[in-house]
């Protein structure tokens, strides 16, 4: 019986804007790769490299944006604890989903909720070299205390991996994050938080 396992597509996003792709069709070979990748360790590595029949391609961890892994049906890695999903957002969904247009009904930081409800929260995220990525996060609320910091650790951590729009699995080089916003914020501010609110853009 022929195994009709698709091909899996692995994408390198440099700081530059570069963005190379590399295909392995094999299914015993795609499955060996994807068991042995370490999300939250794989811009730590020294190097990522990849070889081909016909070249060795190493790329410097520092120097990258992202890494995706596209293949039909991959299903993604756990997630921080408290986390219970990341999905890649365009920024018109974003905007929508988010009501950054519609100030009405656009969510403040300081509505309650009940430690164990489900809520939704949306990150904008800054790169170095100008490249946006837009989250949607779904997560189990925790105490207040817990809020902050669950954020925090999705956040400070070496990389974050989401699901792509598309499929598949993105990762992110959170050692090349310039800034994010998150909307709705934590109830509790950082005792550092400056208190000033965005000025509209014209």
């Amino acid at each position: 019986m022929q195994n009709t396992k698709s091909a899996l597509e692995i994408r390198i996003h440099g700081l530059d804007g570069t963005v190379e792709s590399f295909v392995q069709r094999e299914p015993a070979l795609t499955d060996h790769i994807m068991k042995g990748v370490q999300p939250g360790r794989l811009f730590s590595l020294d190097k990522v490299v990849i070889a081909g029949d016909h070249s060795l391609t190493a790329f410097v961890p520092c120097r990258l944006v992202r890494i995706d892994f596209i293949q039909e049906g991959l299903a993604c890695w756990g997630f921080p604890a408290g986390i219970v999903d990341a999905i890649e957002l365009s920024q018109e969904e974003f905007r929508e989903k988010a009501h950054l247009d519609d100030i009405e009904n656009l969510e403040k930081r300081n509505q309650v909720r009940a430690p164990g409800e489900f809520a939704v929260g949306f990150v904008d995220l800054e790169m170095v070299g100008g490249m946006h990525l837009f989250l949607g996060v779904e997560f189990v609320v925790g105490l207040p205390a817990e809020r902050m910091q669950r954020f925090n650790l999705l956040l400070s951590a070496p990389s974050v991996h989401f699901r792509m729009r598309q499929g598949g699995i993105g990762t992110l080089n959170l050692a090349n994050l310039v800034r994010f916003t998150l909307y709705p914020g934590p109830p509790q501010a950082p005792s550092d938080a400056w208190p000033a609110h965005h000025k509209p853009k014209r």
